[in-house]
């Protein structure tokens, strides 16, 4: 009976040490379980923040686009304008160079006959010197002769230079045209200047000459 109640017993203290045992457990379980909850709710909250930024950033690649798009079409619009104002900018450049081309030419051929005027004058009166004849003569040969080459210069240049003008990068080269034509008109008046001094230096040099020599 005493071995008996003793193996009872100890079923009994088994017993009551495996319950604790499951309380235990049950307790960490259920500790687990609100923690996998908490755990579940901060990552769900996390997610819809996400998912509320992934709305709005896709509303602002949406409002961006269009405002690209718009720019785009802006740009482009503008781009065609600016060519067709390049375009007709450089089309009057082309006339302006042509006018001043011919006009160059009448200049030149009004200096021609002025110095062909001039030439004849200069022999009515008699230049004796030989040597400053001579050298008056081939200095406004000289001067005609290269007249001549930078009208043809000129004239050839913008031929060249007309189909290239029509390009907005190509604008440059007309504006560094009218102003190499612009200097080169200004200059001929000191040409001139220039001729008509030297001509007369050379008269009084003579008619000095033929004073001393009375």
């Amino acid at each position: 009976g005493d071995h008996s109640q003793l193996g009872l017993e100890s079923l009994m203290a088994e017993i009551h040490e495996r319950r604790e045992e499951c309380d235990k457990l049950t307790r960490e379980l259920e500790m687990q379980r609100q923690h996998f909850k908490q755990e579940l709710e901060y990552l769900g909250g996390q997610l819809r923040e996400e998912a509320v930024r992934c709305e709005r950033l896709e509303e602002q690649m949406n409002d961006l686009t269009e405002l690209h798009q718009n720019e785009m079409e802006i740009i482009k619009s503008g781009v065609t304008d600016m060519e067709e104002k390049v375009q007709y900018q450089s089309e009057e450049r082309i006339r302006d160079i042509q006018d001043q081309l011919a006009s160059l030419e009448t200049k030149i051929s009004r200096m021609e006959h002025q110095a062909a005027q001039h030439q004849q004058y200069v022999t009515l009166e008699g230049i004796e010197n030989s040597n400053a004849r001579a050298l008056v003569v081939k200095a406004i040969n000289i001067l005609l002769t290269l007249l001549q080459v930078v009208l043809l210069i000129l004239a050839t240049a913008a031929q060249i230079l007309k189909p290239f003008l029509r390009t907005p990068t190509r604008v440059v080269t007309t504006v560094l045209l009218v102003t190499v034509l612009v200097l080169a008109i200004r200059q001929w008046g000191e040409i001139k200047e220039f001729s008509v001094h030297f001509a007369s230096k050379v008269k009084n040099n003579t008619e000095k000459e033929k004073l001393r020599d009375l």
